[in-house]
């Protein structure tokens, strides 16, 4: 998962294309090499040097610790390019209108209250819809923003069907313009909120990261043997380790027509533009849907690779993960076939023809599934995972770890558009 020692990107400039596209292609984090030589130094030169060493203190030592649903799933998007990484996707109906749907995409986490990080230019935003049920989107929104400081707006393509698919993309023919942290509205019947909210993912991620050291970045490329803690902490003791923190939201509503008439499966992209990519096209750099998918069964070192593919990989590759992990906590593979048959392809999958859900609903056969901000998946996936929720198999459960025992907070969340709580 993401959230363990929040970075101090937004001090630091957005790195330099060339720099984006090594990472993009080959994910090589070089050191920061420091010099400092000449025993004549000028008094002056040290005093410059002092006073950088103790302003970097200062900001290193007043930059709270974060812990991280998605958040920082590789060392590159933890330290920098937060701009591009993901959280968490929510696909709803709207509780207001029977006929719309609400998609949500959260990013660039850990922003403390009061915080105001920019939104960064160079990334390309993107929900991306399948109706035919190939894993390859046939319908695409595109975001991204425009300008610095206080003056951003953010631009909006779509929903339309793609130039490119897969992991590079081409950028639609502009249809909206509107503000940052404002609800703007177009003709169709869509409306937007672009801007900061309330992080609504609640979780204990501060146990999560004791329980299974592998997935904190800050612990890499050492961290400890996993399951020395075989249990969340208690109802009275849990904590929501991201109750103080806001992220970077884009909220759409639509009517439903739009992206389809029956099944979807919705997952979301980060892109950038990088020189081995000509014609103003982008190359994906992160990939989300399901929630704790990735963060909990897939080893640390293997997030980049999956970040990079498409859903049509994951039969093949995510499978695999998913059943070496369940066999190292020692239970029967029959857990590991049901968390694929609901969760592989990642995609967030909804009805459209029902008018009402709840999570991993449309798999199950029962109604508009989809993801909701308050449903609490951590406990959902952790009863299969480790108890007998849906299976009914009860060989080798853990019953310290089928709940995080921490829900929704009611006051994070508001009734009518933009649904996600006001940023702290």
């Amino acid at each position: 998962m993401k959230r363990n020692a929040l970075s101090i990107t937004c001090l630091i400039p957005t790195q330099s294309r060339s720099l984006i596209d090594k990472a993009v292609q080959n994910m090589l984090f070089f050191p920061l090499k420091r010099s400092l030589s000449g025993t004549g130094a000028s008094r002056f030169f040290r005093s410059i040097v002092a006073f950088v060493a103790i302003l970097l203190i200062v900001l290193i030592y007043a930059t709270p610790k974060a812990l991280a649903s998605d958040h920082q799933d590789t060392t590159f998007l933890a330290t920098k390019l937060t701009a591009a990484d993901l959280t968490d996707l929510f696909v709803f109906e709207s509780p207001t209108d029977p006929k719309n749907v609400v998609l949500v995409m959260d990013f660039d986490p850990l922003i403390v209250s009061g915080e105001k990080r920019p939104f960064d230019p160079n990334v390309l935003y993107q929900f991306k819809i399948d109706n035919t049920g190939d894993s390859i989107e046939d319908v695409v929104l595109q975001f991204n923003v425009n300008g610095t400081g206080d003056q951003q707006t953010v631009t909006v393509r779509g929903p339309a069907r793609p130039i490119k698919v897969g992991t590079k993309s081409a950028l639609l023919p502009v249809s909206w313009t509107g503000q940052l942290n404002q609800t703007f509205s177009a003709y169709n019947g869509m409306k937007f909120f672009v801007g900061t909210r309330k992080d609504p993912f609640f979780f204990d991620l501060e146990q999560f990261f004791k329980i299974i050291p592998d997935r904190n970045y800050n612990f890499q490329p050492n961290p400890s043997p996993p399951f020395q803690v075989l249990s969340f902490r208690p109802p009275k003791e849990a904590q929501d380790t991201l109750a103080p923190f806001n992220v970077h939201s884009i909220i759409v509503e639509l009517p439903r027509k739009l992206l389809g008439n029956g099944k979807i499966g919705a997952w979301m992209t980060t892109s950038v533009k990088t020189p081995r990519l000509r014609n103003r096209n982008f190359a994906q750099i992160e990939r989300l849907a399901v929630p704790a998918l990735n963060e909990l069964f897939m080893d640390f070192k293997a997030h980049n690779n999956s970040n990079l593919q498409t859903p049509t990989k994951d039969a093949l590759h995510q499978s695999q993960f998913i059943q070496a992990f369940v066999k190292a906590i020692g239970r029967p593979e029959g857990i590991a076939n049901a968390v694929i048959s609901v969760a592989i392809p990642d995609v967030i999958q909804a009805d459209l023809s029902k008018p009402s859900g709840s999570y991993f609903g449309t798999q199950l056969g029962k109604n508009f599934g989809g993801r909701r901000p308050k449903d609490d998946v951590i406990d959902v996936t952790a009863s299969v995972v480790f108890g007998d929720a849906v299976t009914g198999i009860s060989t080798g459960k853990i019953p310290g770890l089928t709940s995080d025992n921490v829900g929704p907070n009611n006051a994070n969340f508001l009734p009518t558009f933009p649904y996600l709580g006001n940023p702290l």
